[in-house]
């Protein structure tokens, strides 16, 4: 179930990894989920804000806030779009060194 704008789908409990729909609780071990439904909401809001400023042509702007989204996320999702974010800002330093450290 969604409510106020939080994240939809399914999810994985971070404590007993149970797959579920989104709740403010986990179903099986009853772990509370509020703190991890904002945090996903705020770094998707931040992914969203920062599409939003490049499609802007604000690629500085862009950049702020997918370093933000990379501090909340971390994953190689998000060092993808800060890389291209300060490729289009014209930071080839922070593009080379975020993209290089995505090579496998």
């Amino acid at each position: 179930m969604s409510t106020g704008g939080g994240p939809t789908g399914s999810m994985r409990c971070p404590t007993c990894r149970a797959a579920q729909e989104w709740s403010h609780e986990c179903r099986r071990c009853r772990c509370d989920l509020a703190l991890l439904r904002e945090a996903t909401a705020a770094a998707e809001s931040l992914r969203r804000q920062c599409l939003l400023a490049l499609n802007a042509n604000a690629p500085r702007q862009a950049v702020e806030l997918a370093e933000r989204y990379v501090e909340l996320v971390g994953d190689d999702n998000s060092k993808e779009l800060l890389a291209v974010c300060a490729l289009l800002a014209g930071d080839w330093r922070t593009a080379k060194t975020v993209a290089s450290s995505l090579v496998r």
